[in-house]
């Protein structure tokens, strides 16, 4: 079976991220986020500017609210595996405690075995930032403790 094409791995994790994260938060803030985080990488990561996110919250529809442009499928797979790890880890990080323990591992459970498995050849490894966030939150936890006390 052919490996899907990029535009449709980063529009599909896009999709996923939205959908959880408006799960715990709320749509609007959860796009606004997105488009923000997507905007700040964008320096670091040009074809970014590739993918464009429509602030239209009185259409249900979250497939429309999301384009990304064929042009993301000449990116080097290291290059959107990199932007593609940034992504998840800002939003992680931008919702802070609001996103859930368990942000990352959801969007694991969320995406399809095929996803997951084009994802690490482009290196990354949704279970390693799975742990990464932990341990993040357990310093952090640590560092708030020692400042209290």
């Amino acid at each position: 079976m052919p490996s899907p094409k990029k535009s449709e791995l980063i529009k599909n994790v896009l999709r996923t991220l939205v959908s959880i994260s408006s799960r715990k938060t709320d749509l609007p803030y959860t796009m606004i986020t997105m488009e923000d985080l997507i905007r700040r990488l964008e320096t670091k990561f040009r074809f970014l500017k590739h993918i464009q996110i429509k602030n239209d919250f009185y259409n249900e529809e979250s497939d429309d609210m999301i384009s990304v442009m064929s042009d993301i499928n000449s990116v080097p797979p290291n290059e959107l595996g990199n932007a593609l790890h940034s992504i998840i880890d800002s939003m992680n990080r931008s919702l802070g405690d609001e996103a859930g323990h368990f942000f990352i591992k959801e969007i694991r459970n969320k995406l399809s075995d095929e996803y997951i498995t084009e994802m690490r050849g482009m290196g990354v490894d949704l279970g390693l930032m799975q742990l990464e966030s932990e341990i993040y939150r357990l310093e952090r936890e640590i560092t708030e403790r020692k400042n209290h006390s």
